[in-house]
């Protein structure tokens, strides 16, 4: 695929991405939507999206690495699922694997973590949909917050160059958050090496939920080359092309329903709406 098709197969996907939003996820634009999938080289989100909008949720497959998991086509969350099981939320667009409880931590942790970074695309649609207002200026120490960039095409297809802010900000658009470093490790326990290589690119790191110690730096974690899950600082506003984000939903606290939204993105912003009340 040469460059300029694909630049205008990628404009298509999020022009159609952000009409599906828009029209409240109707089903004429679903459908249009998992066309753009299919063309841009996502066959497995097309079809995931076309089988839900049509109704056939049952049989579903992901395929090598993860054809030992269910996966699951549904509105929410499934409950009553097992660990590694998977669910397709038809608004990111994202399939998120069922977590496991983390040595030493509660229930509260337990839930779902996305089985890739997220894309430019899905990032870039955010960018044109939501709306915030800024809670404390003192916080905001940067004058491209939410700008429009050119990140994550280039050298992969993941969102890149993002402030945490931004990162934390877009997660909570889906009612969902970033995620920890923690919540990985348990993961990774269970997962086999193709699964964490899919899950987390080589080279790249990602946002943590995890608190940092101090105020003006954030964490940051990373797949290491012996399958272990790396741990480091960079500072509050950092971004670089090496770091993008992964997005969690926990039982008990990360919730999709637009009755909980407007909702606090961080320090700096109220955001004012959300993928699924656009």
């Amino acid at each position: 695929m040469s460059d300029e098709t694909r630049a205008q197969k990628l404009i298509n996907l999020c022009n159609k991405y952000q009409e599906y939003l828009g029209s409240g996820a109707s089903d004429v634009s679903g459908l249009e939507l998992s066309r753009a999938l299919e063309s841009y080289g996502l066959p497995l989100h097309a079809e995931a999206l076309s089988l839900y909008i049509k109704g056939e949720v049952d049989g579903f497959s992901l395929g090598a690495p993860w054809s030992s998991s269910k996966c699951y086509l549904a509105k929410k969350p499934p409950e009553d699922v097992n660990p590694l099981d998977v669910w397709f939320d038809p608004y990111e667009l994202s399939f998120m694997v069922r977590t496991v409880n983390p040595l030493g931590y509660g229930k509260a942790v337990i839930g779902w973590s996305s089985i890739s970074p997220v894309f430019y695309w899905q990032y870039h649609v955010f960018q044109r949909l939501v709306r915030f207002s800024i809670r404390d200026d003192a916080f905001l120490q940067v004058d491209d917050f939410l700008a429009s960039r050119s990140f994550g095409v280039e050298k992969w297809d993941y969102a890149s160059n993002l402030y945490h802010e931004e990162a934390v900000a877009y997660a909570f658009w889906h009612g969902k958050w970033i995620a920890s470093n923690i919540r990985v490790e348990a993961l990774a326990e269970l997962l086999s090496q193709e699964q964490l290589k899919t899950m987390l690119p080589e080279g790249m790191s990602y946002w943590d939920a995890t608190f940092s110690g101090t105020e003006d730096l954030r964490a940051v974690f990373k797949l290491e080359k012996d399958g272990s899950i790396g741990k480091y600082l960079a500072g509050e506003w950092d971004r670089t092309s090496e770091i993008g984000l992964m997005t969690v939903i926990t039982d008990q606290v990360g919730m999709l329903s637009s009755d909980v939204l407007p909702r606090e993105s961080g320090e700096c912003l109220t955001l004012l709406n959300c993928s699924r009340g656009v």
